[in-house]
């Protein structure tokens, strides 16, 4: 024991010089087989610690972080569990510079962070209903009409930063009339938009689609129907009507599509035969319902009288 002990105290600076070779060779084989090198991630950016009652826009998606390590720590990195954040837990209301804040891999430096700070805007979260309007883009041809609208559902609720929704005065659907000649039915995205109509956009809309019914009629609308004689009262005893002939036997009658619809006929105004003991032939007018019209004002009727045999 006492001759390896008086052995360790002999030739102790020739022991050191080759412990301090030992490390540097150490130190250069680590250096040449584990180098230091760098490496940039594109990181997502998350927000913590924000209240409930807050928003904060301005805040980046995605940052870019270059990293400086040794190859292997580099080359351990699992770039998709890479988090960076945003500490928002003394947030009031307005403007403000916060850091972008990034822990890095063990092993691994922090060579810079693009970008290291931004500057966001916080607000207060509030929630309001609108109602919902139609909002007719184009026209319907010259001769259709807009009879009805409805619009399903009538009001949405729109949340967001308080300084955009309390912008929003109303909601639309906005529907293309151009080229409808039908009644139809669509569904359309509905937009919160400000007192002058311009959309508010950065809300959230519940629901996102409306549905909307246009009831369409035509205006000038023409339907070919049968002219009918009109004749009243009753020839002399002995006497008898053969038959009542009109010219022209059916016209062209022209106006709304809710009006045609319900006409199947047009008369022509009384045409007596009280006390007609012979045949006679008269022009007629037509009595045509409100908002009717036809190119015929009148028509020839000829009422065929004769003695029974």
């Amino acid at each position: 024991m006492m001759h390896w002990i008086v052995g360790l105290k002999h030739n102790w600076g020739m022991k050191l010089f080759c412990l301090f070779c030992a490390i540097g060779m150490w130190v250069y084989v680590m250096k040449d087989q584990n180098p230091i090198i760098e490496m940039t991630y594109t990181v997502p950016v998350q927000v913590q610690n924000l209240d409930q009652n807050y928003l904060v826009e301005g805040v980046p998606s995605e940052v870019r972080v270059h990293l400086r390590g040794p190859r292997n720590a580099i080359f351990d990195i699992n770039p998709s569990v890479l988090k960076a954040y945003v500490n928002m837990k003394n947030a009031r209301v307005g403007q403000e510079n916060i850091a972008i804040n990034f822990t890095a891999p063990t092993g691994t430096f922090i060579d810079s962070i693009t970008p290291e700070n931004v500057t966001v805007t916080v607000d207060e979260y509030m929630v309001k209903e609108l109602q919902v309007q139609a909002q007719p883009l184009g026209t319907v041809p010259n001769d259709i009409a807009i009879k009805d609208s409805k619009v399903m559902p009538t009001t949405v609720t729109i949340s967001g930063p308080a300084h955009l929704v309390s912008r929003a005065s109303y909601a639309v659907i906005r529907i293309n009339l151009d080229k409808h000649r039908e009644s139809f039915t669509e569904v359309g995205d509905i937009l919160p938009v400000d007192s002058a109509g311009n959309v508010v956009e950065g809300l959230t809309i519940t629901p996102k689609g409306a549905q909307i019914q246009y009831e369409l009629e035509r205006i000038r609308m023409e339907k070919k129907v049968p002219v009918q004689t009109n004749v009243v009262g009753n020839v002399p005893s002995g006497y008898t009507v053969k038959r009542v002939v009109v010219e022209p036997k059916e016209l062209t009658i022209v106006g709304k599509e809710s009006i045609l619809n319900g006409i199947d006929g047009v008369k022509t105004i009384d045409i007596p035969i009280h006390g007609a003991t012979s045949s006679f032939t008269g022009g007629y007018s037509l009595v045509l319902p409100e908002g009717v019209t036809t190119t015929t004002d009148r028509v020839v009727v000829k009422v065929e009288i004769e003695p029974h045999m």
